[in-house]
């Protein structure tokens, strides 16, 4: 299976804040791969470079203790539950072990912005012997070229859209607003698909990008009938979050 071959991706997995099914958990995954769509994930890096599941820099929203992931260990952010459930924190690679080949996976690698290397090495060594559909992707297309660097065999995408002020240092508020800075570098890095924010879906820097390269298109985030409407118009396989108002019904109807 390819990763444009799935009716839709669940959105940090298949969570649900109203049944204690919390965003990047075990729980969460293992949901989405028996529902049968793809999976979005976050990774952030530990102290000592290993990729964790998990979307903030800092623990306090979803656990309700303070730290900075960045400043920890990996064996002690796996200690930590979730504030509802019965869930931990877990590395990309138990993650892995949980998908099991099962589901295409989109994993999302979040950046500090700083230019250095982060965590590319730890993920490009986790998935070496991972032979499950998947891709990389991130906001920062240094890391992108990282990972490419270190020889990584792993589709690449980059997400799209607004880019707030605090990341990517440099750009003018036209690149903010436009994208096409962000459409400049998927050229340069020859990007294998793009993830672009469903409001912006119509923008036509993206439509010729996608034109000219030919590659599938995501879009994210997915919370409603009219905005999967919207990514249904444009061929954009959604990445959805089903807390919201997104029958599941219309997604596994939809297969690709």
């Amino acid at each position: 299976m390819h990763l444009d071959q799935i009716s839709g991706y669940a959105h940090r997995g298949l969570h649900n804040p109203l049944f204690s099914v919390v965003e990047n958990s075990s729980t969460a995954i293992r949901m989405a791969v028996e529902t049968g769509v793809g999976i979005e994930i976050d990774i952030q890096m530990s102290g000592d470079r290993v990729p964790m599941v998990f979307h903030d820099e800092t623990l306090f929203r979803l656990t309700g203790e303070d730290g900075r992931l960045s400043f920890m260990k990996a064996a002690e952010l796996e200690k930590i539950p979730y504030s509802v459930g019965s869930d931990h924190i877990i590395t990309l690679e138990e993650c892995l072990n949980l998908v099991d080949c099962k589901a295409p996976l989109l994993i999302e690698v979040k950046s500090h912005w700083t230019e250095l290397p982060e965590m590319e090495e730890g993920i490009v060594d986790v998935l070496k012997s991972y032979h499950g559909p998947h891709g990389l992707m991130s906001f920062d297309p240094s890391i992108i070229h990282r990972l490419k660097s270190l020889g990584s065999t792993s589709p690449m995408g980059l997400v799209t859209g607004h880019c707030p002020p605090k990341d990517w240092p440099g750009i003018t508020a036209q690149q903010r607003q436009t994208g096409t800075i962000q459409f400049e570098k998927a050229r340069e890095l020859e990007i294998e698909f793009i993830a672009h924010e469903i409001g912006d879906i119509q923008n036509p820097f993206l439509t010729k990008l996608i034109h000219d390269l030919g590659i599938p298109l995501m879009s994210w985030t997915i919370k409603s009938q009219s905005m999967l409407q919207a990514a249904k118009e444009t061929n954009a396989i959604p990445i959805f979050e089903t807390a919201n108002d997104i029958r599941l019904t219309d997604l596994l109807n939809n297969e690709r």
